[in-house]
């Protein structure tokens, strides 16, 4: 393959991820406020439900007729969170467990989604546990929970996936890429935090301050920089669940 042929193949599979990844992001934001917060308002009786998603990835819903008992409207609120973790965790769950099944072409799309899925609302938790604003802050106020908690649980959620989402990835993401170094890959993938970092603070959904930005971009550096003296056990625990994975075939 000459040069120029080697530049067309990785633009096109550079866009085919950077697609992939946006429009996932789109659907798990969707998949929070309508199958989430949408599905448990219905649940509880209401008659009417509006959601919205920015191009940005981040949306509302707004519901009217629902039950105004406390099940109601604690479930109304956490159901956004739980059922968005709830199908991220059992597509990451099928793809890491189960031996390859499906074209690359569906595998890629289910990584993204479960991806976005679980890793935004265990970031959602702690952020919010943080902010004092959006979904934990309504169930702190509902329940009194305290924030500490929300932060605690969005944390271990998230440490938890960190290890389980990085060794997806270089199962089914980084054969895409195979003349560049996982461990560089790796590195850019979770780049994907400070970038949604960005977003958030560009969102008219969102209003925080540019002290907050500053202390959540530098979290959301974090990852990145995890994966570069983690690499080496990320990567063989990948070998020793797709050595699983064959022994199931």
């Amino acid at each position: 393959m000459d040069n120029k042929n080697k530049k067309s193949a990785l633009w096109k599979r550079t866009l085919l991820t950077v697609l992939v990844a946006y429009f996932t992001r789109l659907i798990s934001c969707g998949i929070h406020e309508l199958l989430g917060h949408g599905l448990w308002a219905l649940i509880f009786g209401a008659n009417k439900i509006s959601v919205h998603v920015s191009w940005l990835g981040f949306g509302w819903c707004k519901w009217q007729g629902a039950s105004s008992s406390y099940t109601a409207q604690v479930m109304i609120i956490a159901g956004g969170l739980l059922n968005t973790f709830i199908i991220g965790a059992v597509l990451l769950a099928f793809l890491l467990l189960k031996p390859k099944k499906g074209g690359f072409y569906l595998r890629l799309p289910m990584f993204w989604l479960g991806f976005w899925a679980v890793i935004t609302q265990a970031g959602y938790l702690f952020l919010g546990g943080l902010t004092s604003l959006g979904d934990p802050w309504e169930l702190h106020q509902l329940t009194g929970v305290p924030l500490s908690l929300f932060v605690f649980l969005g944390f271990s959620l998230f440490l938890i996936a960190y290890f389980a989402v990085s060794v997806l990835f270089l199962s089914e993401v980084t054969e895409l890429f195979p003349e560049y170094s996982q461990r560089v890959l790796l590195f850019e993938f979770w780049l994907t935090i400070p970038i949604q970092t960005i977003f958030l603070m560009a969102s008219p959904e969102h209003i925080i301050s540019i002290g907050q930005f500053t202390a959540f971009f530098s979290l959301s550096m974090v990852p990145s920089l995890l994966a570069i003296p983690l690499f080496s056990r990320i990567q063989s625990w990948k070998s020793k669940i797709e050595k699983r994975k064959e022994g199931e075939v």
